[in-house]
């Protein structure tokens, strides 16, 4: 039985204890306090004639009291974890947007979360039930400084909380706080697509030129993982040359929840499908590491989900040492927007490619 059943049971135990009360006085006039390891739920006093009108008092006011499903516990355990989550996001955590305003009223109500600002934080009683739960007490970082950042992660965690595609562990799960070269480092977190694992860093729009160039340099010295993400709130911002580093794969996306969301599909393109449309058995899997795929003479396929700058890199480089050659690239149409300006002489195929997207979840190493 889950620690979430065993705490909701609890209260027809507390309502049994009452009633065994209740019919053991004709009169009571006392304080009750409804409550279970230490962790109040609500006090008040009443002066009982009717021992059944009593009773059925006592079970509505509990059922109010307590949480109402898995959903509402899996969000105060969020908060507990990110400190902070904004009141808009809190829609991940159910089905609708007028069901979602209603529990944050309640929660808000029951103490279990407050207000702060634009976003909600625990409140006394979440507190509490963290306690229950085992956890220990964290204090509210109140830090000017740190806010920003808290917030733009918990906002991530809460985006890709539902997903079956994707996985946010963010950066202080990661960091070892004993090690103050890796506590000092500007990364967000890992994004985790089909189990293909993805460092990821933010640029925000107010960014100075210094804060992108430290990203650079933390890029440069990353030694584990070999796949970069990098959200960014205005792409004209970033040179994308200065983004390359010789590793495996460099993503840079727009920071809206529409590219957020588009991401959680970037593994899941079924590339073999639309490559077989459009060439037939003419072209195959390549085996260079500028293209993927070939017909082994002089046509050369390469695919764009999203801006990858290590395979532009790659590209211009095949293709300002053979003139002659052809680049097709298959691509939609806002990322060919993008691309003609990295890469000018190349061909595009322009593919929805939402057509092609494979809602399975396949893992790969």
């Amino acid at each position: 039985m889950s620690i979430f059943k065993k705490l909701f049971l609890k209260k027809s135990d507390i309502l049994l204890n009452i009633k065994t009360l209740v019919l053991s006085n004709k009169t009571i006039n006392k304080k009750y306090i409804i409550s279970y390891r230490g962790w109040e739920c609500e006090s008040k006093s009443y002066h009982i004639t009717n021992h059944e009108h009593f009773l059925s008092k006592v079970e509505k006011a509990m059922g109010k009291m307590f949480l109402k499903n898995e959903n509402e516990l899996d969000l105060i355990k969020f908060v507990y974890k990110y400190q902070y989550i904004s009141v808009k996001d809190v829609i991940y955590f159910f089905n609708s947007k007028s069901y979602y305003k209603k529990r944050i009223t309640n929660l808000v109500k029951l103490k279990y979360l407050r207000r702060y600002k634009n976003s909600l934080v625990l409140g006394e009683q979440g507190t509490q039930l963290m306690k229950l739960l085992g956890n220990e007490t964290k204090r509210l970082n109140y830090d000017k400084k740190y806010i920003d950042r808290l917030k733009y992660v918990s906002h991530l965690g809460a985006f890709y909380h539902n997903c079956p595609f994707t996985k946010f562990i963010p950066s202080f799960q990661m960091k070892d706080k004993e090690k103050y070269t890796i506590t000092s480092r500007r990364f967000i977190g890992e994004l985790k697509m089909n189990n293909i694992k993805y460092l990821v860093y933010h640029i925000p729009k107010e960014s100075k030129n210094s804060y992108i160039n430290s990203i650079i340099y933390d890029i440069q010295k990353e030694k584990e993982y070999s796949n970069i993400l990098i959200l960014v709130d205005n792409i004209n911002r970033i040179d994308l040359k200065e983004f390359v580093f010789g590793i495996n794969r460099l993503v840079i996306s727009e920071d809206i929840d529409t590219a957020l969301d588009n991401l959680k599909y970037m593994h899941n393109i079924n590339w073999s499908k639309i490559i077989k449309e459009k060439y037939g058995n003419m072209v195959f899997l390549s085996e260079y590491n500028f293209c993927d795929y070939t017909d082994k003479n002089d046509r050369f396929v390469s695919t764009f989900y999203l801006l990858d700058t290590e395979k532009i890199n790659k590209i211009n480089t095949f293709l300002r040492n053979n003139e002659k050659k052809n680049m097709i690239i298959i691509c939609n149409e806002q990322i060919s927007k993008l691309l003609k300006k990295e890469i000018p002489n190349a061909i595009y195929e322009i593919t929805d490619l939402y057509k092609y997207i494979d809602m399975e979840i396949h893992y790969y190493d």
